[in-house]
């Protein structure tokens, strides 16, 4: 049995420890919270150095077009699909049971509040999400471990301005773009499902008119900054961990998990913040 001498020399060394364990976590918060504050900082830097016409060199606007067709037009087709699907779904069955329950004056009102707002912007950021942000993710991430990106910048080319302003520029504009075509294809499709049914007597028209009708102004700034903003944030998070990938077997791989789940919650609260603000 150890004596009071042994006890009393083993009480510093498990104080130590409990301090160093004490330090060890003061530190990791500590790094947690300027990792963050630099991404935030990064972000807004961006997003203002896109704002400066006078930043966009010929490189960055090439890049910028090469990338919008890329994320944009190359993804009409998952879109329209997804889109169709959704008003087949969606929209005939709101302006079916909007008729069934004789409340067809609020039918527009309905699909503003469920698929303006709510459904097209979150829907094609999801398509875009998994469509080009791991795209995004493994390009990049093979310009970290074959050093391209040291080699940018020891030519004195910032990778943020050549790489991160054009693409994520391009992708918030295609999350718009792709938006407003979600939400027509959603309409029209979901409206003469609708009308070829018998399920309503109203014209296609008609119920389209009742939708347009019922947008405030708030919900026609909604539809632009909300998928502008979410698009915006998707490529960041992406080329963000991208530029951070460890060389070695499996970096890439390694991040693709932690970039969807990041791209897919920061489309979540971006969509609940816009949405209760505006």
């Amino acid at each position: 049995m150890a004596g009071p001498e042994a006890i009393r020399s083993d009480a510093p060394t498990a104080t130590a420890s409990a301090a160093q364990t004490r330090r060890g976590v003061r530190y990791r918060r500590i790094d947690g919270l300027l990792y963050t504050l630099a991404v935030i900082g990064e972000f807004f830097v961006t997003f203002a150095h896109g704002l400066v016409p006078g930043r966009w060199r010929r490189t960055m606007r090439a890049e910028f077009t090469r990338f919008l067709f890329q994320v944009g037009v190359r993804a009409v087709p998952a879109v329209s699909v997804t889109a169709v699907l959704v008003g087949v779904g969606l929209v005939l069955q709101i302006t079916y049971w909007s008729s069934v329950a004789g409340i067809t004056e609020k039918i527009g009102e309905f699909l503003v509040l469920v698929l303006v707002r709510q459904a097209a912007p979150i829907i094609t950021a999801l398509v875009l999400i998994g469509r080009s942000g791991s795209v995004l993710v493994d390009e990049i991430g093979h310009l970290a471990t074959s050093g391209q990106l040291r080699t940018l910048r020891s030519h004195g080319i910032d990778p943020m301005d050549l790489i991160t302003t054009p693409r994520a520029w391009a992708m918030g504009i295609a999350a718009l773009l792709l938006t407003v075509l979600f939400t027509h294809i959603a309409l029209w499709t979901g409206f003469l499902s609708a009308s070829l049914s018998g399920m309503v007597r109203q014209p296609a028209l008609e119920l389209l008119h009742a939708v347009f009708a019922s947008m405030s102004l708030r919900d026609h700034l909604l539809l632009v900054f909300k998928p502008l903003l979410i698009g915006y944030v998707i490529a960041y998070v992406s080329i963000w961990l991208g530029m951070r990938v460890r060389p070695g077997v499996g970096g890439v791989r390694r991040v693709l998990p932690t970039a969807f789940v990041s791209a897919l919650l920061a489309t979540f609260i971006i969509g609940t913040g816009v949405s209760a603000i505006l």
